[in-house]
């Protein structure tokens, strides 16, 4: 792990506890926010869910709620942020966790549904590359991959326009 992985993890371990609060306060349209991206997944009744950067669960939870006989995997760099989740979805034995760096591991299972929210953005441009060619090898034939996250605009002029919309 290098060094700005370390500093990501840490910063992590350090607001996990606050960390759904904080989001509510500096997401705009929070609710439109995680409900877009939930309306985006189309599974079989019971499909295989991983959450990439999962954090707290707090996307996972909204799309149980969509799919309640879903197998969640939860993938995350801080122990404390899954821990929050693993209070979050006590008693729901579909859940699995895995606390490592997502940008290195090696899953097994094929999924109908990945999500990410709020953590591809960490990453350099070539961490994201490969990460989406994992992505793409560990989804089924029909499976979708969701990514709910900011991103710079691609000029000066379009991200001056993203950040109008946000304030």
């Amino acid at each position: 792990m290098d060094f700005e992985r370390s500093d990501v993890k840490e910063k992590f371990d350090e607001n996990s506890g606050q960390y759904d609060g904080q989001r509510k306060k500096l997401i705009p349209c929070f609710d439109d926010f995680y409900s877009i991206a939930i309306s985006l997944a189309e599974a079989n009744n019971n499909p295989n869910i991983l959450d990439i950067g999962a954090g707290t669960g707090l996307l996972s939870f909204l799309i149980l709620e969509k799919f309640p006989n879903a197998n969640l995997t939860l993938i995350d760099i801080s122990e404390k942020m899954l821990g929050v989740a693993k209070v979050r979805f006590k008693g729901n034995h579909n859940v699995t966790y895995i606390n490592d760096d997502y940008t290195n591991y090696k899953f097994n299972e094929k999924y109908d549904v990945i999500i990410s929210s709020l953590s591809i953005h960490h990453l350099t441009g070539d961490e994201k590359k490969q990460l989406y060619r994992n992505i793409y090898s560990c989804l089924n034939e029909k499976g979708v991959f969701i990514n709910a996250d900011q991103v710079l605009g691609e000029t000066p002029f379009i991200e001056s326009l993203y950040k109008k919309d946000w304030k």
